[in-house]
């Protein structure tokens, strides 16, 4: 490679416009029929590529963090709720047992006053 082309392979890292661009996309002869404006557009179109993988891979990194965390969360969670639940269970059949005894305490009271 010589001249403009050697310059753009070393400043994009190694990548030549070809390989930045796809079949898909405007074509580099096209790009280079406007000079610097062509420039700018492959620039443009190479950030955008560049910043979307970047933000869809940190879409990716960051939607396996909340899956772990939920994970986590559950793990414990789920615990301290069976633990609440065998509490409540508990309270509510002592209230009813309690109830109970009142009643049948009060029931007895009133016929011990009956003469």
């Amino acid at each position: 490679m010589t001249g403009w082309k050697a310059a753009a392979h070393d400043w994009a890292g190694g990548l030549t416009a070809g390989a930045l661009l796809t079949a898909d996309d405007v074509s580099v002869g096209t790009l280079a029929q406007y000079g610097v404006l062509g420039i700018f557009a492959a620039i443009l179109v190479v950030f955008a590529k560049t910043a979307y993988r970047r933000e869809t891979d940190r879409a990716d990194r960051l939607e396996t963090e909340v899956q772990r965390l939920n994970a986590l969360i559950q793990d414990r969670v789920i615990g301290v709720i069976s633990s609440a639940t065998n509490a409540v269970e508990e309270s509510t059949e002592l209230m009813t047992v309690m109830a109970r005894e009142q009643i049948a305490a009060g029931h007895r009271d009133r016929t011990r006053e009956r003469p």
